[in-house]
């Protein structure tokens, strides 16, 4: 029968950095002295430890962010698109799929370039909003209140995102200069 802890345990000595192996080593000398009903415990609390070193690092944290936001923005993208294909939105379906492109141009963007690419994503789009109401304040025509919403409601996800990922380049800066 496989033990399920045991490979749990060497699970968390592959996912762990290179730079533990001594202490990985240390653990499972231990690991095969405790009693099996507490094997368990102590084998997630290596993997946990294991997965927090891993990305506890500045290209961990990047990495770990840009997927984070890749995946807000897809998700956003998808969303709006579908509702707009499927009629939701009514006259405004046209400029509501514009608005599902372009979050996914953002999840694009985050994905080749990382968290760049969603500061500028987001800086651009937060620009195109402020454009947008102008537009709207000039004309003669008032915005119905669903478009404000959706352009308040634009510039703080954009906003969101923006911060996140000048947060996850703060914290991976401070990472480099304190290894």
């Amino acid at each position: 029968m496989i033990d399920l802890t045991a490979l749990l345990f060497d699970f968390a000595v592959k996912v762990g950095p290179a730079d533990r192996e001594i202490w990985f080593r240390a653990m499972q000398t231990e690991f095969e002295f405790i009693p099996a009903p507490q094997r368990l415990r102590f084998a997630s609390g290596c993997l946990a430890a294991a997965v927090v070193w891993r990305i506890w690092t500045p290209n961990g944290v990047r990495k770990v962010t840009q997927g984070g936001l890749v995946a807000a923005s897809a998700s956003l993208a998808g969303l709006v698109t579908i509702h707009a294909l499927l009629g939701t939105f009514g006259p405004l379906d046209p400029m509501m799929t514009v608005l599902g492109f372009t979050y996914a141009a953002g999840a694009v963007a985050t994905a080749r370039w990382g968290l760049r690419g969603m500061s500028v994503f987001a800086l651009g789009g937060m620009a195109l909003n402020t454009l947008f109401v102008i537009t709207w304040a000039g004309g003669a025509a008032e915005p119905p209140g669903f478009v404000r919403a959706l352009s308040l409601e634009a510039y703080l996800i954009l906003a969101s995102f923006l911060g996140i990922a000048a947060l996850a380049h703060v914290l991976a800066r401070r990472l480099e200069r304190s290894a």
